[in-house]
């Protein structure tokens, strides 16, 4: 793979992930203030980056997360801080994925949502986060998995931090086409070993490209870890943030060679091989027919599903003892 240059070329996706410092915001004001700070990074990075295509931020980098006053610094996606990062990626003629944190929602509690923007300024995905993180986060659930066409006809999906620790998602996703998977995240200590060898597993079990923008620094309330990475469809790390504030990493994405991985890998082709198991001993195709009781169950008897989740768990989101 392409390592250690700041170019990129027709048939690879030059793309950067930040680790942002975590915003602490009381006012719409301050938001849009941050929000600048935003586009200012974005401007950076494309004079350091001349080949950069896609520039991705975290979760929670556009309002925080605000103990008590999260509430009132929602937004919507015409609103003036999306204004500000259309802008920035025109001015600046790239793509990028940018947090709200929440969105307006009519019909409850905020979304929690990810944009991806073109180089024109338009919004062209909106994922809302499906699986908010319990008990803690008071965001609407969202109801499907996000994936559309990113620079140079690269597939993007979305997926919001605690969400990509459920490999379902990931794989949701990837089937509706995804070839990179952005993953932003507001993730704290002490779960920063197990984050990167998530983000690792869901590239090398999806044959995807993971990239990942994660907080760093500390909030009124938790410290973050920032190790934002981009990760190759192998599984191994192609390029990695530390912990402090402000750093910013970049790889290239090859188009040819994960649509290449996709169509001439056998033994660990694992996205072919789960819907034609046994195609050794059952030419040439193997089975299709889904073999887990659970997902049939989920899918047919969702409250069944719940009651046996819950005789393996407990029957309430927060623990009788908390």
């Amino acid at each position: 793979m392409p390592m250690g240059t700041i170019s990129s070329s027709p048939d690879t996706v030059g793309v950067a992930v930040v680790n942002y410092p975590v915003p602490v915001v009381e006012t719409r004001q301050e938001v849009l203030e941050n929000c600048q700070k935003i586009a200012k990074i974005t401007w950076g990075a494309k004079r350091g980056f001349p080949g950069l295509d896609l520039i991705i931020f975290p979760e929670y980098s556009t309002q925080g997360f605000h103990p008590t006053k999260w509430m009132d610094l929602t937004t919507t996606v015409d609103g003036p801080e999306v204004e500000i990062f259309a802008k920035a990626c025109v001015d600046n003629k790239v793509w990028g994925v940018f947090s709200l944190t929440g969105e307006e929602n009519p019909e409850g509690n905020p979304f929690n949502s990810l944009l991806l923007i073109n180089d024109k300024g338009e919004v062209v995905l909106n994922h809302h986060k499906v699986l908010p993180w319990v008990p803690m986060e008071p965001w609407y659930p969202g109801d499907k998995t996000t994936v559309g066409e990113g620079p140079k006809g690269l597939k993007v999906g979305l997926v919001i931090c605690y969400e990509g620790n459920h490999p379902e998602i990931f794989r949701d996703t990837v089937m509706k086409g995804a070839e990179l998977v952005v993953r932003c995240q507001g993730y704290m200590y002490p779960s920063k070993d197990q984050q990167k060898i998530v983000q690792q597993c869901r590239a090398w079990e999806n044959l995807t490209y993971v990239a990942v923008a994660n907080m760093a620094g500390r909030d009124l309330v938790y410290s973050y870890f920032g190790n934002s990475m981009i990760v190759d469809f192998d599984g191994s790390m192609l390029a990695e943030c530390g912990t402090a504030p402000d750093e910013v990493t970049y790889a290239l994405l090859s188009l040819s060679a994960v649509r290449d991985a996709r169509t001439t890998w056998t033994a660990e082709n694992h996205l072919f091989n789960t819907l034609h198991r046994g195609y050794t001993a059952l030419p040439p195709d193997g089975l299709a027919e889904c073999p887990f009781d659970f997902y049939k169950l989920w899918v047919n008897e969702p409250q069944k599903a719940k009651e046996m989740v819950e005789a393996l768990t407990r029957p309430t989101a927060i623990p009788v003892e908390a």
